[in-house]
């Protein structure tokens, strides 16, 4: 191999290496900016969250107090006042399926007023 064709070969391999520089530059700059993309993303689920866990903490808090408003109103006494047992239940239940129907309640269409 001559001197010419050496050099040649240099000069071919020095530009495989300047393209694959630029490549991996360019892959870099890419990188880096999704990194920042990224970063910012997370910065915003991480205020989120805290502004859940801030509006956890209040609910929480009133929650506590209402049921503690509730324990001093001493409502046990009343036992089960106000519920419905099983078959007003499965009733009501089923008066929603079905939508009603006109023998369920009175209507004033067909009478003169």
């Amino acid at each position: 191999m001559g001197l010419v064709e050496s050099s040649r070969l240099l000069e071919q391999k020095v530009n495989k290496a300047i393209a694959l520089i630029n490549r991996l530059r360019l892959d870099n700059s890419e990188l880096t900016e999704r990194l920042k993309m990224v970063t910012n993303h997370n910065e915003e689920l991480q205020e989120l969250l805290n502004k859940t866990s801030a509006d956890t903490a209040v609910i929480e808090e009133a929650i506590s107090a209402a049921l503690e408003s509730l324990d001093e109103l001493g409502l046990d006494d009343l036992g089960t006042f106000g519920t419905l047992d099983s078959d007003e239940l499965e009733a009501a239940e089923n008066f929603t399926i079905d939508g009603g129907s006109a023998d369920d309640f009175e209507t004033f269409e067909n009478q003169e007023l």
